[in-house]
C-alpha cells in the first residue's frame, strides 16, 4: 500500500457547526450500512447546531430523517443515466444556492459526479465518503470511481480502504481521512434485549432453547461466502461435543439472486443438512437476531471494506469468525482470550479453514466463548461506536470548512 493509515483522533471538544448546513446524497434510503451511517450523521450535525439536508430517491429512512429535523429532498440520485446525473448536477445546484450548503457530502459513485459539478458550478465544499470497493481495474471503473477522490477531502472506513485509495487513486495522504464505521452499542447490549423477544426469535427460526445458534447475517450473494459456510458445516457436528446440537440460521434476502439461492439449498441437501440449517429472510430487529445466537460468522470470499455486521457482532458480546482479509483485520481481536481475543480469522474461500475454524469455536470452552464476548464489547464500545464515527465526521465538516476559510483569505 502507498501509505500506512489510521482512524482519524477524536475531537477534544464538541464540534460547532452553528450557522453550517451540509448536504448528503446518497442513492436511496432504505437498508444498508451508507443509509444508517447518513440517519447517523444527519442527527449529530442537528445536535451541533448545523442544518442535516440529505438528498435521495427515497426509502424507509425518510419519515426517521424528518423526524429527527433533517430535510429530506427527493431526486432521481440513483440513476446511472448520464442524462439524469447531468440533470441532477442542476438541481443539486439550485438546492446549494437555495439552503446556503456550505459542504456537499456525496456517499456513492452516481450521485458523486452530480455533487461534484454541482459543487464546482456554485464554489460550495465537495467531499465523499469511500464505502464500496476500491478496484484496481479496469481503467473505465478506476476513473468512474475517481470522482469520490476529487473532493476536499475523501473519507475511508477503514486503513485497509484508506491504503487502497492512495494506492490506486495517488490521492495524498492528507486528504484522505479513516472514520471507522460505528454502531449503537447500548441498543445491541444483551442485557437491553427482552427475553421473551429472544424466545420468539428462536421459536421463529425452528431452533430449541439449547441449540448452539451460529448465525451468519448478510445478503445472499456469492461474495458473503455463504456456499463456503455450508460446505464447511458439513461433518461439524461429528466433531463437536456430543451434547451440542448446532444450527446455522441465515439472515438475509437473496435480492432476487434465485440461482444462487437454489444453490446454497442444493449444498444443504446434498450434505444432508436440512436440519441443521435455516434461511430466516431479511432481519430488520438485529438486536434481537443477535441476542438469540450464539456466534457469528462473516465468511466473504473477497475483502470486506470494513463490515459493519462484525462489530455489531461483538458489541452484542457474541464470539465471531470472519474472513481473514481487509477491513475484517482491523475490527477483530485475535489470539488469546485472556488478552483481548474477540474471534477468529479464516481464509476466504477456503472451506477447510473454515471447517476448523467451527470446530475450533464449537469446541471452546463455554467461559472462555463467554470471555471472548465480552472481550468484543469492550472492542466495540472502545473504537466502533456511532458516536465515534459521528464525532470524526463532523472534525472532517469542521477542517474542510476552515481549509476552505484560510484559501479564501489568502
Amino acid at each position: 500500500m502507498a501509505a500506512d493509515f489510521t482512524a482519524m483522533a477524536l475531537p477534544q471538544k464538541p464540534i460547532d457547526l452553528t450557522g453550517r448546513t451540509i448536504l448528503q446524497v446518497i442513492p436511496e434510503l432504505d437498508i444498508g450500512g451508507a443509509e444508517a451511517t447518513t440517519v447517523e450523521v444527519s442527527e449529530a450535525i442537528i445536535a451541533a447546531g448545523g442544518n442535516a439536508l440529505v438528498a435521495s430517491q427515497g426509502g424507509r429512512l425518510v419519515e426517521k430523517l424528518t423526524a429527527l429535523g433533517a430535510r429530506t429532498l427527493i431526486l432521481p440520485v440513483a440513476s446511472k443515466n448520464p442524462v439524469i446525473m447531468w440533470r441532477n448536477r442542476g438541481r443539486l445546484a439550485q438546492i446549494i444556492v437555495r439552503y446556503g450548503v456550505d459542504i456537499i457530502h456525496a456517499r456513492s459513485r452516481a450521485p458523486a459526479w452530480s455533487s461534484y459539478f454541482a459543487a464546482r458550478r456554485t464554489g460550495c465544499i465537495y467531499m465523499s465518503t469511500y464505502h464500496g470497493t476500491v478496484h484496481k481495474a479496469p481503467a473505465s471503473k478506476v476513473f468512474y470511481n475517481s470522482v469520490l477522490t476529487r473532493g476536499a477531502a475523501v473519507i475511508a472506513n477503514s486503513s485497509y480502504t484508506g491504503g487502497l485509495i492512495a494506492e490506486v487513486h495517488g490521492l495524498a495522504a492528507e486528504k484522505i481521512k479513516v472514520v471507522p464505521r460505528g454502531c449503537d452499542v447500548d441498543l445491541l447490549a444483551r442485557d437491553n434485549v427482552d427475553a421473551a423477544l429472544v424466545i420468539a426469535k428462536r421459536a421463529q427460526w425452528g431452533v430449541g432453547a439449547d441449540d448452539f445458534v451460529v448465525i451468519c447475517p448478510a445478503r445472499l450473494t456469492e461474495i458473503k461466502g455463504q456456499d463456503i459456510l455450508i460446505q464447511a458445516f458439513a461433518g461439524l457436528a461429528e466433531k463437536a461435543p456430543k451434547a451440542m446440537s448446532i444450527k446455522l440460521v441465515f439472515v438475509g434476502s437473496a435480492q432476487g439472486r434465485e440461482e444462487y439461492f437454489a444453490r446454497l439449498t442444493d449444498l444443504v441437501a446434498r450434505h444432508d443438512l436440512q436440519d441443521q440449517v435455516v434461511f430466516a429472510g431479511l432481519e430488520h430487529e438485529m438486536a434481537i437476531a443477535y441476542a438469540a445466537s450464539d456466534a457469528v460468522v462473516a465468511p466473504s470470499t473477497r475483502a470486506e471494506p470494513f463490515g459493519r455486521g462484525v462489530i455489531e457482532a461483538q458489541a452484542a458480546s457474541l464470539p465471531v469468525i470472519a474472513s481473514d482479509a481487509g477491513g475484517f483485520r482491523e475490527t477483530i481481536t485475535t489470539g488469546s482470550p485472556t488478552e483481548g481475543a474477540s474471534g477468529w480469522l479464516a481464509a476466504p474461500g477456503d472451506v477447510a479453514a473454515w471447517h476448523q475454524a467451527l470446530v475450533t469455536l464449537v469446541n471452546t470452552d463455554g467461559a472462555v466463548r463467554q470471555q471472548m464476548g465480552e472481550n468484543g464489547r469492550a472492542n466495540a464500545s472502545t473504537y466502533f461506536t456511532e458516536q465515534a464515527l459521528c464525532a470524526r465526521t463532523l472534525s472532517v465538516y469542521q477542517q474542510v470548512i476552515a481549509q476552505q476559510q484560510t484559501a479564501s483569505r489568502r
